[in-house]
């Protein structure tokens, strides 16, 4: 066989080296593509590696200001909870505004409570997803937890602002103006 008909892909062993091998032609394939193959996988498991690594800090991130939104909701839902129990309410004082006061404040306590199971909820389940749910479960778990997240800022937020207009409106209930 001519040494030419193996360089042109025919499939045929070409002649033995000096070693007393033969190989298989194949055109863009020999140790050094070989290498190249092995350090571009090595080069895509580092990117993944990576990534992973920086979606890890966006799920801690996530979890931690959970665990602080619930720690200052369930703080939050507390005081609203004592201004319906612990506030004596003046005879005589506007039906109105003692109805707006208590519905504005039941208002606040449950939005609050909604902020401390969500946020609760996901410090709990976000990080369980990413590490022991199935391959892609990291990225799955971190995109959940930012819409989760951003559900329950969105909850405290809101109870936040009916908190403060309960108290204004006790300012309003206790004393006369």
């Amino acid at each position: 066989q001519p040494k030419n008909a193996a360089l042109l892909g025919s499939g045929r062993r070409s002649a033995p080296d000096e070693g007393g091998r033969s190989e298989r032609f194949t055109p863009g394939v020999g140790p050094r593509a070989g290498m190249l193959h092995a350090d571009k996988r090595a080069l895509e498991q580092n990117l993944k590696v990576n990534l992973l690594r920086i979606r890890e800090k966006e799920l801690r991130f996530y979890t931690d200001n959970c665990v602080a939104i619930g720690t200052q909701a369930s703080l939050l839902s507390g005081f609203a909870y004592s201004g319906l129990i612990q506030i004596v309410i003046p005879e005589g004082r506007n039906d109105t505004l003692i109805t707006a006061y208590l519905c504005v404040t039941v208002t606040a306590m449950g939005l609050e409570l909604i902020a401390v199971i969500n946020a609760m909820l996901c410090s709990m389940l976000g990080p369980g997803l990413a590490l022991r749910g199935p391959d892609g479960s990291m990225h799955r778990a971190v995109d959940a937890m930012l819409e989760e997240y951003r559900l329950t800022f969105f909850f405290f937020y809101l109870g936040v602002i009916a908190f403060f207009f309960s108290a204004m409106l006790l300012c309003f209930v206790l004393f006369e103006w």
